[in-house]
């Protein structure tokens, strides 16, 4: 009998351990397999006022969220100085991370990004998402949609909305010198037309009026400016000529297709004839003349060394994209905040072209929480509410029905002039080798403006230098 009761307890001991065993194993899988009560969202940006604004407004985010999906997620942005943000995206992406889910990508790394299968085809969402597709396709402007939301650039393959932007370089200038009546008289005298005064003015000036300008300004100390007798030099023109990620580029550019040149044949993708075409080493050319009129070191110039000389007063003007204009209209920050005027990059015999800027927002292959990043990428940027107060904060928008509104024209002093570039707006190559082009360019661009090297000799080398990876990316 005593064998017998002990088999009893073994057996019922045995079976109460399986028990507990399944027991566990079954909220084991109940609690990995249900929705989590709350998710943080990552969102990877650069450094800067739009991105701080950005987060602060994405708390409303959490309760639109619980609405749909029934628990909370909340929105935290993770930050990188802009100099290094490339180079911290692509470790991120290599490396197929999950610590961000959505990122701001700059529109030319697109191409790399998606070959490379580091971020998502929203094409899905936005097709069976009425609101979403209302809000892309119809009121954001069409060269935005072309450069910042698909890939390839024109396809319906859609993979980001517009982020920050942050699309066109405006010009500031000292409008207490450009509307002072001895120089205006003087400026008439040699030059023979007038100072511009107002956005329409900036509307209708050349290049080469704007070198005329930046001459005219440029004076030694000792020298009278408006009246009075300048204690130190004082110069025409701070422009970003820094070889750092794609700085000169985006200031070259803008004079190279204003003089009718293109960086490659479109469909051989090859550079020869194009990028060190006649029109592109006049352009270039007309360039570095710009830099006689600028303060010592131009060449390593950044936006902060930039923003610094003009909001100190020491140049006449200087061409800036709108997220940086608040540090010079803050008069704890700048001399000249209340001296600063605003207008619109010149153009060339008629054709005029600006750099594109902003950057898109896409989702990461690497997330682990996709779907709430869709749902923040679709409030991002058809809420309303989001959209209208970020732009009137920022002073830039995609949105046309926004960007056309009085309420943003008198936001700020730039916006009537953000308005006005925008048409003219183009962006060079997104293409998956797209760094490695514009390595090449920045350094040759650099050296030209330092006068290393000349402008022709410069573009030969661009040409050729370019043509070589392109053969070797696309097998040639």
């Amino acid at each position: 009998m005593g064998k017998i009761a002990m088999s009893k307890t073994v057996l019922i001991a045995i079976f109460l351990l399986v028990v507990i065993v399944v027991g566990l194993g079954v909220y084991y899988w109940w609690s990995t397999t249900q929705k989590p009560k709350e998710v943080t969202l990552v969102v990877l940006s650069p450094e800067w006022e739009p991105g701080k604004i950005a987060e602060e407004l994405s708390q409303e985010f959490t309760e639109y969220a619980e609405e749909v999906l029934g628990y909370k997620v909340y929105v935290k942005y993770d930050f990188t100085p802009w100099s290094t943000y490339y180079q911290r995206v692509t470790s991120i992406m290599t490396s197929k991370s999950s610590e961000a889910d959505l990122i701001f990508a700059d529109s030319q790394w697109l191409g790399e990004l998606y070959e490379g299968g580091h971020i998502i085809s929203i094409k899905d969402l936005v097709e069976n998402d009425p609101e979403l597709r209302s809000a892309l396709l119809e009121d954001t402007f069409s060269n935005l949609v072309y450069y910042y939301t698909a890939y390839p650039q024109g396809s319906d393959n859609y993979v980001g909305v517009p982020g920050y932007p942050d699309a066109v370089r405006l010009v500031f200038y000292r409008k207490d010198l450009f509307t002072n009546p001895q120089e205006r008289a003087a400026f008439k005298q040699k030059y023979g037309y007038d100072l511009p005064q107002t956005l329409d003015d900036w509307k209708n000036l050349d290049w080469t009026q704007l070198r005329d300008i930046a001459e005219f300004f440029t004076r030694k100390k000792g020298e009278t400016l408006a009246g009075e007798t300048l204690t130190e030099d004082f110069y025409g023109i701070a422009l970003v000529l820094a070889r750092d990620y794609d700085y000169i580029s985006c200031y070259f550019l803008d004079v190279f297709w204003s003089w009718g040149a293109e960086l490659w044949d479109p469909n051989t993708h090859d550079p020869r004839g194009y990028i060190n075409s006649t029109q592109a080493k006049e352009a270039l050319e007309f360039f570095v003349s710009l830099v006689d009129y600028m303060p010592p070191g131009a060449p390593s110039f950044g936006y902060d060394e930039v923003i610094s000389l003009y909001s100190q007063g020491k140049v006449a003007m200087t061409i800036l994209w709108p997220s940086m204009a608040p540090a010079i209209f803050d008069p704890s920050a700048s001399k000249v905040a209340d001296k600063t005027g605003v207008g619109i990059i010149p153009g060339h015999n008629g054709v005029r072209y600006l750099t594109l800027g902003g950057q898109p927002l896409v989702i990461s292959a690497y997330s682990k929480h996709k779907e709430e990043a869709k749902l923040y990428l679709k409030w991002f940027y058809t809420n309303t509410k989001f959209q209208k107060e970020f732009a009137l904060r920022t002073g830039e928008t995609a949105r046309k029905s926004i960007a056309q509104s009085q309420e943003f024209l008198q936001a700020k002093p730039w916006t009537t002039a953000f308005l006005e570039s925008i048409p003219y707006a183009k962006d060079f190559w997104n293409i998956p080798y797209y760094g490695r082009m514009l390595e090449v360019q920045q350094i040759y661009f650099n050296k030209a403006v330092a006068k290393e090297i000349d402008p022709s000799t410069a573009l030969d080398k661009i040409a050729e230098e370019q043509w070589n990876i392109v053969k070797e990316a696309e097998g040639k």
